[in-house]
């Protein structure tokens, strides 16, 4: 089987079905989004497509020189960067408004292209910084979340902080290099793999269910709620008998 002559069997074909889902998922999402919105929503599945096809490529390749395996990391690197970025773009475009969008947009994409920058122009950095930097894009997104339950409420907000605890149970499970299931086989790293496709598709069923079809906010940041009617019911002091016609009695 070709899936045996991969470099990295198990870590590779996990992020290549991801890719190949995200494709689709993607084209359903812009299928069913209002046209004012389906930029930030195809940010989003464009970065999921390109993080798990870099990664399963940088994975399954066998290279032949260190500088080939060096492109193909940095590209996988640059898809993390991508898809933190993405996922919160149509998150926070949509739910939120004002200054709260424009100021989240400008420091979470601020981070990304900055680590994008330097694992493209350093010569080498750190594993460590990476980490910090996909982390705290993700958490620095979770300060709006007053906002986002006031948009969605909680019971869709579950499906969000279900991907925000399973990316950050991978991530821990990689800086620990624990656990290793099958030594030589399914080891932390592939284990970070699972946790990555599953915390995707947690994000996609929120944004898929809750935010693309989100009615718009009012001013004040408010879910505008559906008005039933704009009169308001009679005051039964106000009520009166109709004037009787002549020679009619009541």
């Amino acid at each position: 089987m070709i899936v045996l002559e991969l470099r990295d069997p198990v870590s590779s074909a996990s992020h290549l079905i991801t890719a190949f889902w995200a494709v689709f998922a993607t084209l359903l999402m812009l299928r069913l989004t209002p046209r004012g919105r389906r930029f930030p929503v195809a940010v989003f599945g464009t970065s999921m497509v390109f993080l798990y096809l870099a990664s399963g490529l940088f994975h399954g390749i066998r290279f032949d020189t260190e500088e080939e395996r060096k492109f193909y990391q940095r590209l996988d690197h640059t898809g993390i960067y991508l898809l933190i970025a993405g996922t919160y773009t149509p998150i926070i475009s949509i739910l939120l408004i004002g200054a709260w969008r424009r100021w989240l947009l400008r420091i979470i994409w601020g981070i990304a292209l900055t680590g994008v920058a330097a694992m493209w122009l350093l010569p080498k950095p750190p594993h460590v910084l990476n980490v910090s930097l996909y982390l705290g894009m993700g958490w620095i997104g979770c300060v709006a979340m007053p906002l986002y339950y006031k948009a969605v409420g909680w019971r869709a907000m579950n499906w969000a902080l279900l991907g925000a605890f399973l990316y950050t149970t991978g991530t821990i499970c990689e800086l620990c290099q624990w656990p290793v299931i099958v030594p030589g086989v399914i080891a932390y790293h592939e284990v970070f793999h699972f946790f990555d496709s599953a915390a995707t598709l947690a994000f996609f069923i929120f944004v898929f269910r809750h935010v693309i079809q989100h009615k718009p906010a009012d001013k004040g940041g408010s879910v505008v709620a559906p008005r039933i009617s704009q009169e308001r019911p009679s005051d039964s002091s106000n009520f009166s008998l109709p004037t009787p016609r002549s020679g009619v009695r009541l």
